[in-house]
């Protein structure tokens, strides 16, 4: 394929090198020593002694838009490669273009017409052999652009479960798990996992919790990390084929 008919992909990788320094953003605003502080004392009116876990509510609500914005820019880095294979065959700025991400090897005929006129049917088999490739990676991608489009009808939250816990190891031998309800946190923002006459021997205190994104379809992952994680090996996964198929001379038009 002649150079000037190689999709420039410039714009596609500066779009997933943005969500990677939002997940980056994203990591630090959600990490444990942020997002949750155990303190210990005794009470004054009853005399019990108490170890206590404290949710930095608002610590959360700030990396909600972080995550929104790491998904958006994957799938935007998505637009991008589709609308890079467009100008590469002639076409400019095509508004109503979109990544075709339901896209399979035995469904390149149910692409809608006006995006397999402007892609080809060369192209198409590029994205859709990488999407064999990618399999593992699609239910991730799929999370990420729900996220995108539905930023207000999802939830980031610590999820239900015996996820929900706090491991105590002690200096002298053995350890203890204090698990908690399922909705422990969902109005309160602290949490007594335990109260007793006598002070717990002394140890560290390790939360055993991690975050879950709640509100997408039955199905979907819900771990942000995971969601985030498989979706940009995805988009680099995409980025590279279509590259590699240009630079094999593989056509990336009709002919």
């Amino acid at each position: 394929m002649p150079n000037d008919q190689m999709p420039n992909l410039e714009d596609a990788r500066a779009c997933l090198a943005r969500a990677q320094r939002h997940y980056r953003e994203f990591k630090q605003l959600s990490d444990p020593g942020g997002l949750w502080r155990i303190t210990a004392g005794q009470d004054e009116a009853t005399g019990e002694w108490f170890n206590r876990l404290k949710h930095n509510r608002a610590r959360l609500v700030e990396a909600k838009p972080v995550l929104a914005d790491s998904a958006t820019n994957a799938i935007s880095a998505l637009d991008h490669v589709a609308a890079a294979i467009a100008k590469a065959n002639g076409h400019n700025r095509l508004t109503w273009l979109h990544y075709p991400l339901g896209l399979s090897e035995e469904a390149i005929g149910n692409v809608d017409a006006r995006t397999r006129e402007v892609l080809g049917d060369d192209a198409l088999r590029v994205l859709a052999e990488a999407h064999t490739r990618q399999h593992a990676n699609i239910p991730f991608i799929k999370a990420a652009k729900e996220i995108s489009n539905s930023g207000k009808h999802w939830a980031l939250h610590p999820p239900v479960g015996s996820a929900l816990a706090v491991q105590v190891v002690f200096a002298g031998g053995g350890h203890r798990i204090f698990e908690m309800p399922a909705d422990t946190f969902a109005q309160a923002d602290a949490h007594d996992y335990y109260r007793g006459e006598e002070p717990l021997p002394e140890g560290p205190h390790m939360t055993l919790i991690k975050l879950a994104v709640d509100g997408l379809g039955n199905g979907s992952p819900d771990s942000p990390d995971f969601i985030l994680e498989g979706s940009f090996r995805f988009v680099q996964g995409i980025i590279d084929a279509v590259a590699g198929a240009g630079a094999e001379g593989e056509p990336a038009h009709t002919a």
